[in-house]
């Protein structure tokens, strides 16, 4: 099926994470202003020669940079917090987190214009407590999303045009070698 949107992504919809040893679940209500882009360019290091005064005749890559995202979780249930992060969810509702709090899994972001996008290999960590506990805001916990290099394909990500499913669309790619 050709993509016939005009390619333009916005609005966070909904995040789904499926941790290496886990089911898919939701991950609930994200603030308001729903990603945030976070990582790191690459750098390069100059090489410069004696005989060339002007200016480097090379620059190395020294780090590839990073690709990650931040967003801020406001939706603070239990289930859905052992489930992303594990701790333990009781039964009246409550929930101890676990001593740390990064789980590794795939992510999948889908938004309200129909895309989605997905991270076969992402570390999903909190960062800190954010929006504070007032009568103005909502307590949230920050949540850093980054990308990493999936062991066994070239792939770190990929983005689907509205209509198009995520695991069927990874089904039939990867089947083909893509």
């Amino acid at each position: 099926m050709a993509d016939t949107s005009n390619g333009l992504i916005f609005g966070l919809a909904q995040v789904m994470f499926a941790p290496d040893q886990g089911e898919e679940v939701e991950l609930g209500w994200i603030s308001e202003e729903g990603l945030s882009p976070s990582g790191s360019a690459a750098s390069f290091t100059d090489i410069y020669a004696a005989q060339v005064t002007d200016g480097p005749v090379d620059s190395i890559q020294s780090n590839p940079g990073s690709d990650a995202f931040d967003m801020t979780l406001i939706q603070l249930k239990a289930d859905n917090l052992s489930k992303v992060f594990g701790g333990k969810a009781e039964a009246d509702g409550s929930w101890t987190p676990p001593s740390t709090f990064v789980r590794t899994g795939k992510i999948t972001f889908k938004a309200h214009s129909g895309h989605s996008m997905r991270i076969f290999k992402a570390r999903v960590s909190k960062s800190q407590f954010q929006n504070g506990l007032n009568m103005s805001n909502v307590l949230g916990i920050g949540i850093n999303v980054q990308m990493l290099k999936d062991a066994d394909k070239e792939r770190r990500f990929r983005i689907y045009p509205p209509g198009v499913e995520p695991d069927t669309s990874d089904q039939t790619a990867d089947g083909a070698g893509g």
